[in-house]
């Protein structure tokens, strides 16, 4: 029996795959999200998104993690614990068609907050206020990009190209 990890996974997502994967999700929960409250109007980035290290190395090739931009309502939510619960719902069916399951969800002071993840380590928030907030968080992937995209948030301009990968030191 050995100590030493099992080693990594075969296959690890690249970059295009990855933030395809996120702006998809992120239409998906704001979509069903409008459906259910059409008073919140529309989302729009609240805070730029950006990829950033993950904290850890596939094969010895640094990863990276997307942060989405922090999409925030236009509209105000409707102010009950039920209207809340109806919008977090909406969010869960959307989510778990993503593969996505329900990790944490917290009420207090008129904010709820709820959180979503998966295996493979992607992550949902979504927060219920004065506005409704919602972002997601890539599982680590390889940087560099064959076809880069504009954008993963369904609202704005994706920031700056990343560079490809890069052996860690």
């Amino acid at each position: 029996m050995s100590a030493l990890p099992s080693g990594a996974p075969e296959a690890i997502p690249g970059q295009d795959e990855t933030h395809q994967r996120m702006h998809d999700l992120l239409t998906s929960v704001t979509t069903a999200v409008l459906e259910e409250q059409p008073g919140l109007l529309d989302f729009h980035d609240h805070r730029p998104q950006r990829d950033r290290s993950s904290g850890d190395s596939w094969r010895g090739l640094q990863t990276l993690c997307h942060v989405s931009a922090l999409l925030a309502s236009s509209g105000r939510p409707t102010s009950s614990e039920s209207a809340a619960a109806r919008l977090l719902e909406a969010a869960h069916g959307s989510a778990a068609s993503w593969g996505l399951h329900r990790r944490s969800e917290r009420s207090g002071a008129g904010v709820v907050t709820a959180s979503w993840t998966n295996a493979a380590g992607d992550l949902l928030e979504m927060i219920v206020g004065v506005r409704v907030a919602v972002r997601a968080i890539s599982a680590p992937f390889l940087p560099g990009s064959l076809t880069p995209r504009t954008t993963t948030s369904p609202a704005s301009a994706l920031s700056p190209l990343t560079p490809p990968p890069r052996p860690l030191r």
